[in-house]
């Protein structure tokens, strides 16, 4: 454990979810494949490429990055685009799309929550509220994790970190002060340097087994460095 900031009391703990309560790579990395060949399927489009799907999604994103924000709108959208492109009329794109977004759902969740988070988040949760702040599409409950009093989605109640919406949503909900949040997470940006600048606390969780001055995204230094998730316990609230 290292400490770069002077930690304060804090209140409530927000948690970052993929690759911070979980291996989020080889999760997304089958749902976007299970996605793709079920479009390509179930529209019957038999030059359906990985290609055309990236490239969907990302002209997708260079017009519209806000929106963006919202993965599952977003998904939805580079699904329609396709289909319209292939001359589907609007019925199908309906069906085929809610048959999609479902499917791809349904394996985003395939996730194996280790044993040493659920006891984590249950020896917390006894001493301080939890919370979520994600800018994934993950539904907490469904993979078990129902320790947490709030749930955060980016681009569903508000923007996506690094920007201060959520966390800031955050301290309003609990009736205290940003600085009264320790938010915890896999990313330099997204979660150490959202939290810092909304006001808040930051605990950066390293798996890496690098140094904090080997990231090009450590622009602005957390309160605390960890390499397991379990030396939570031994910070004092």
């Amino acid at each position: 454990m290292i400490f770069y900031r002077t930690l304060t009391p804090f209140k409530v703990i927000s948690f970052d979810l993929d690759d911070t309560l979980y291996d989020n790579v080889p999760v997304i990395h089958q749902a976007e494949q299970k996605c793709i060949e079920f479009l390509r399927n179930a529209s019957q489009i038999a030059e359906f490429s990985n290609e055309m799907w990236f490239d969907c999604k990302k002209q997708i994103f260079q017009q519209d990055p806000i929106f963006c924000e919202n993965v599952t709108q977003w998904r939805i959208k580079t699904i329609h685009r396709l289909l319209q492109k292939y001359g589907k009329s609007a019925v199908e794109i309906e069906r085929i799309s809610q048959d999609c977004i479902a499917h791809f759902l349904h394996w985003r969740h395939q996730i194996d929550v280790s044993q040493q988070s659920l006891d984590v988040l249950n020896q917390l949760k006894q001493q301080v509220p939890l919370v979520v702040i994600t800018n994934g599409n993950v539904v907490p409950e469904r993979i078990r994790l129902n320790q947490f009093d709030l749930v955060l989605t980016a681009g569903v109640q508000g923007r996506a970190k690094p920007e201060p919406e959520l966390f800031q949503q955050t301290a309003q909900h609990f009736g205290i002060k940003p600085s009264e949040i320790l938010h915890v997470g896999d990313n330099l940006d997204t979660d150490v340097k959202g939290a810092i600048q909304a006001g808040c606390q930051a605990t950066w969780l390293n798996l890496s087994g690098k140094g904090i001055t080997q990231f090009s995204d450590a622009t602005l230094l957390p309160t605390v460095e960890i390499t397991d998730l379990a030396e939570l316990l031994l910070l004092q609230s």
